[in-house]
């Protein structure tokens, strides 16, 4: 990603919109961004921050203290940011939440947060994104970071390099895994975990289900059962009860088959024995009813003989309906034909008198139009009288009206010019505003600045007393220091001196047993030219060990002075550097670095405070003054407006209802001449046209009735007249018919042997009467047919058998299967015991199998699970180990920068320490001093050093993520502060390294109060206070 502009608008301190073009670099890829303290250079980090993620760039500051105090309430906060990437150009544009005054009324009403996101596509913008999360996702996919790996890797905000090397080894993985995104590893851990407790929890189930599955087993009365027996052993013995029961089961199942085959044969002599009972008692039964069939004969013929009566009627019975059928239907005809002539009657006298009537009134046609046209001219003239009234009305309602009107314009007229002399007034008053508004703006600046400048006076004033007492400490320890070197060098001498003399000793023992031509036991020379002298005076051992004791004390007290003069130097060294930089801050108002001066600066500008709140109360009582008669302006303008708008409104309708009234009035007059009124009063007239209709739909509806009545009674007369006439042809064609079925029936009653009608009467029966009795007739000669041949049948099967006994075979049966049932249930329960401990084997069996397959699986998870959470020597979890190889990449990275910026001295390492308690290891930084040879942690470096340290961290760090973030281009990069801590060499370094990465056409922005910098880089961004706000421009060398 490359900064192309940021354009802002009432944002920080910045009140009136500002463009920061990053094409007017040029060639230029370092550029210094300048001015006063808290005139808004980290502001220009915010606005790229929160242009692009809605936050700003330092961990200190939120989106809700962005509205610039500067800014009008009308005026909006935004921010516009343009960057390329990948060859695309982009711009996002950002608005934070913020309130703003009311378009009508008073008061102020919240804008939400917005955001828009455009890609630049052949010299035209397309909107990619239009809401808040839509385009923070975007910038997201399209950039490749997220919000802190943005802040980490681009963008190092004031107060936060120190964090890059000072974090502990958990605070530097959670910064680590955002970068790297590596909660997969941690996902894997965590599944390796769950597996392995999911799996040993399922092996404990195994043994619980083994366990049950041994407590089932059936064992004989005198075996014993074992707790907590192996289970091998266990399964020996089960397997050795398996093999006794399979024996004894198949022998009691052989028993059982002999007494099934001995019981069966016994049970067919029962059956057979019962069968020859049923055949015995069956006889018996079918000879009782061959008695009683034989007794029922005479019943039966009876019977027969009335059924073939029976069936003779039935063939008689249709004629007979038919014959009745026809005579009723004669007689239903005969009375319809004779009420139809007493109807027919009637219908003749009624009709005549109608006739006469109707002759009658259809010669009044003419009266009856005379009296429709006197009714429709007496509605006209209600009509017209209508009209004309309501014209009288709307002229009287006009002339009010105009009356009103002309007043109101009169008054309103009053009223405008009363407003117009108060607005001048107020406008008077009003040209006094800017002015005020502008001391007033001044002086709150002023008081601001003089608030500030109080502050860094009396910071300063404390980093001086605290320096001065830091270097009254030095001195009181340099001495200490002295005196200690002092101790350490001496007992050193006498240590050594007497070590010296020791050896002298040991060499005079040697040379006393050197023979010539002989060996030395230490050189391996057989020449012995000058042998040693004998020493004069030989130290014991004990003395010896004493004075190497002494040593080392004074050696060990005299390191602990070193580290102690380190640390002393660095803070004082670190307390001069923050003394200087607050005396460079404020040298405008102290002269000399003292006491004096610092205080006499402090009560200047405790004056000048006091002095410049006076004003300021002044002012504010001056601007509030304004600021109601402001309001008031407003009020009476507005006032004025609605009252000019409202007297036009008012002339406008005036001039139309005069306009209407001369209408109404021609038209009364027109009327007046056209018509003459029998009356003006509208009911009159309305009942006048009343009663003239009532006439004339009186007459008509009497003429309608009647003409109806006419045709109504003529349809009906030549309806009647034809019906009687076809009723009475239709009447004599049934006589015919009912005498030709009387003679029908009576042939018929003689052909089936009926002498008369009454014999014929007591012969019929119904259909279910003759079906049901046939029946009987039917079933009782087929009864008697049946029971013959089966009698016949039974005495020549029964002719030489014997009934026998049933209750004494039953015994012999039930003693048999009694003697096999016991058997049966003795084999049925060792079989089940059998069956049941074989079951259960197998089940054993296959559990074992399973089990064993789940702790091969568990040994393997386990291992895992405890590798990838850390839980070995060097407490190092999967997770941390890809982290720790990543930091290590950006060590590596880092080095180089470290190595060229120090001066070869310094380089980081990852620290190989196991940590203590159980805590995780492998992302803790050390710092590996060449001047020394010796590790110690980065917390000791100094404020200048450490600068240093995070800066190359910083660049290593995004060197190795633009390399593992998959297209991430890091092209911009911002520093803020830091550089204060370097001296002159440490800061040539460091502008070497940073200078180093044109190279790579990247774009590097500093924010630094160093005077060397600003000679060192000619492209600035000069950005200046004031008391409207904050402006800024590009300026070059």
């Amino acid at each position: 990603m490359k900064a192309l502009a940021i354009r802002m608008g009432a944002f920080g301190p910045y009140r009136n919109e500002q463009v920061v073009d990053f094409t007017m670099l040029g060639g230029e890829s370092i550029f210094l961004i300048t001015g006063p303290t808290g005139a808004g250079k980290t502001t220009i980090f915010d606005a790229v921050c929160f242009a692009l993620y809605g936050r700003a760039s330092g961990s200190d500051r939120d989106q809700d203290t962005m509205r610039s105090h500067f800014a009008h309430p009308n005026d909006p906060t935004f921010v516009e940011f343009s960057f390329e990437l990948r060859g695309k150009t982009y711009r996002v544009v950002r608005m934070p939440k913020q309130t703003r005054k009311k378009e009508r009324g008073e008061g102020f009403k919240e804008d939400p947060a917005r955001a828009e996101l455009f890609l630049l596509t052949n010299d035209q913008e397309q909107l990619v994104a239009s809401k808040v999360k839509e385009v923070n996702e975007y910038i997201e996919e399209i950039i490749g970071l997220d919000y802190e790996q943005f802040r980490k890797m681009i963008m190092i905000p004031q107060g936060e390099f120190r964090k890059l090397i000072s974090e502990n080894s958990k605070e530097r993985e959670e910064i680590l895994q955002r970068i790297f995104k590596t909660k997969f590893f941690d996902d894997i851990t965590e599944y390796f975990k769950t597996q392995s407790k999911q799996l040993e929890e399922e092996i404990k189930q195994f043994e619980w289900k083994i366990e049950q599955e041994r407590n089932q087993v059936v064992w004989e009365d005198q075996e014993a059962t074992y707790e907590s027996e192996e289970l091998s052993r266990f399964n020996t013995r089960l397997d050795d009860r398996l093999e006794k029961q399979e024996t004894l089961v198949a022998a009691e199942k052989e028993a059982v088959e002999r007494l099934e085959i001995e019981v069966d044969e016994w049970k067919k002599r029962y059956h057979h024995s019962e069968q020859l009972l049923e055949l015995f008692e069956e006889k018996a039964s079918l000879d009782e009813e061959k008695h009683a069939l034989d007794q029922k004969h005479s019943e039966v013929e009876k019977t027969e003989k009335e059924l073939q009566a029976a069936r003779r009627a039935a063939e008689i019975t249709p004629y007979e309906k038919q014959y009745k059928e026809r005579m009723e239907e004669w007689q239903k005809w005969q009375k319809s034909y004779e009420d139809k002539l007493a109807s027919l009657k009637t219908i003749r006298e009624e009709f005549h008198q109608i006739d006469e009537a109707y002759h009658k009134l259809s010669g009044k046609e003419e009266e009856r139009e005379q009296l429709k046209s006197s009714w429709e001219q007496a509605v006209e003239e209600q009509e017209n009288v209508a009209i004309y009234n309501k014209l009288l009305e709307d002229s009287k309602a006009y002339t009010t009206s105009i009356a009103t009107k002309e007043k109101k314009l009169a008054e309103r007229k009053e009223a405008l010019g009363k407003c117009e002399n108060r607005a001048e007034e107020l406008k008077n008053q009003r040209r006094k505003e800017r002015e005020t508004s502008d001391s007033w703006y001044e002086t709150k600046q002023r008081i601001d600045v003089l608030y500030k400048r109080l502050d860094g006076l009396r910071q300063l004033q404390e980093h001086w007393r605290k320096l001065e007492e830091m270097r009254r400490n030095y001195q009181s320890f340099m001495k200490q220091y002295k005196n200690a070197e002092v101790r350490q060098q001496s007992s050193k001498q006498a240590y050594e001196d007497s070590l010296e003399e020791i050896r002298h000793h040991h060499a005079y023992t040697l040379s006393l047993k050197l023979e010539e031509d002989t060996p030395c036991p230490v050189c391996g020379s057989s020449d012995h030219p000058r042998p040693v002298d004998r020493p004069l005076n030989v130290p014991a051992q004990e003395e010896l060990d004493r004075l190497k004791q002494v040593y080392q004390e004074d050696d060990a007290a005299y390191q602990e002075m070193q580290r102690q003069l380190v640390t002393v130097t660095s803070a004082g060294e670190a307390q001069r550097q923050l003394t200087e930089k607050a005396m460079e801050e404020w040298d405008g108002y102290v002269k000399t670095l003292d006491e004096q001066a610092i205080q006499r600066a402090i009560i200047q500008s405790e004056e000048d405070l006091k002095a410049g709140e006076q004003r300021f109360e002044e002012l504010d009582a001056m601007w509030k003054s304004l600021t109601e008669a402001a309001k008031e302006l407003e009020q009476v303008e507005e006032r004025s407006a609605k009252l000019r708008s409202a007297q036009e409104e008012t002339r406008s309708r005036l001039h139309e209802e005069e306009q209407q009234h001369v209408k109404i009035l021609s038209k009364v007059q027109a009327m007046e001449e056209n018509y003459a009124f029998s009356s003006t009063d509208v009911t009159t007239l309305k009942e006048k046209a009343e009663n003239r209709r009532g006439l004339y739909v009186k007459a008509l509806n009497e003429w309608e009735e009647l003409k109806e009545k006419h045709r109504t009674k003529k349809e009906q007369l030549q309806q009647l007249t034809t019906a009687v006439e076809e009723g009475g042809r239709y009447l004599e064609d049934l006589d015919k018919a009912v005498k030709k079925s009387k003679k029908q029936l009576d042939q018929t009653l003689v052909q089936f042997s009926f002498h008369d009608h009454e014999a014929y009467k007591q012969a019929v029966r119904s259909p279910g009467f003759i079906a049901e009795n046939q029946r009987i007739v039917d079933d009782y000669e087929k009864r008697k047919s049946i029971v013959k041949d089966r009698v016949k049948d039974l005495d020549q099967r029964l002719a030489d058998k014997h009934k026998p006994d049933l209750e004494e075979l039953q015994s012999l049966l039930d003693e048999k299967r009694r003697i096999l049932a016991i058997k049966q249930e003795a084999f049925n329960e060792r079989s089940a015991a059998y069956r049941k401990n074989r079951e259960i084997r197998e089940k054993i069996n296959m559990l074992m199998d399973d089990q064993g397959e789940l702790a091969s699986k568990y040994y393997d998870i386990a291992e895992l699970a405890q590798l990838a959470k850390g839980d070995n020597h060097l407490r190092l979890s999967l997770e941390r180990y890809v982290l720790a190889s990543y930091l290590d990449e950006i060590l590596v990275q880092a080095n180089v920068r470290l190595d060229q910026m120090t001066d070869h001295r310094y380089q980081l390492i990852r620290s190989d320490a196991v940590a203590k308690r159980g805590a995780q290891s492998g992302l803790d930084l050390e710092i590996i001093d060449h001047h020394t040879g010796k590790q110690r942690s980065v917390r000791t470096l100094s404020g200048g050093e450490g600068f240093k340290t995070s800066l190359s961290l910083a660049l290593g760090m995004a060197d190795v993520v633009q390399a593992h973030a998959g297209g991430v281009q890091l092209d911009t990069l911002f520093i803020d502060e830091g550089f204060g801590t370097l001296d002159e060499i440490s800061l040539e370094q460091a502008i070497s390294c940073l200078r180093s990465l044109q190279d790579g056409n990247r774009l590097l922005g500093i924010i630094s109060h160093v005077p060397q910098l600003k000679e060192e880089i000619p492209a600035k961004l000069q950005i200046r206070a004031g008391v409207r706000g904050s402006t800024l421009e590009f300026t070059f060398q």
